[in-house]
């Protein structure tokens, strides 16, 4: 199975509900498709780890998330279903969305922190 057709069976989150794709029938049984869903929660980290880490408030957070997303191998099809979805926020394959722009870097709440003002100078 290729990549992409793989991440079309897969549900991404979103800002959204998600309806998955009509599948025709086929020979096998129901534990088949129960088999991969348990064989791919063991390898994306967005399904592994906590949900909230990929919505988090800190930057921190936000960068384990990042990091995480690096290990991920659906990681391009991912970043390229955001974009399509235009996903309002969050990190979706590695990269952070703030008001449905792909950002380097998430700041935190509240005005910035004096060494980060120096440090930008």
């Amino acid at each position: 199975m290729r990549l992409t057709a793989l991440l079309d069976t897969l549900p991404q989150g979103g800002s959204g509900p998600w309806d998955p794709p009509q599948q025709p029938a086929t020979s096998g049984t129901g534990s088949d498709s129960a088999e991969f869903d348990r064989l791919m929660d063991t390898l994306l980290p967005c399904r592994t780890n906590d949900p909230e880490l990929w919505f988090a408030e800190h930057s921190a957070q936000v960068e384990q998330a990042k990091a995480l997303c690096r290990t991920c191998p659906l990681i391009e099809g991912c970043l390229a279903g955001a974009l399509e979805r235009n996903e309002p926020w969050g990190v979706w394959g590695g990269e952070v969305f703030v008001d449905g722009v792909v950002v380097a870097r998430k700041r935190g709440r509240g005005r910035p922190r004096k060494s980060e003002n120096v440090a930008a100078a």
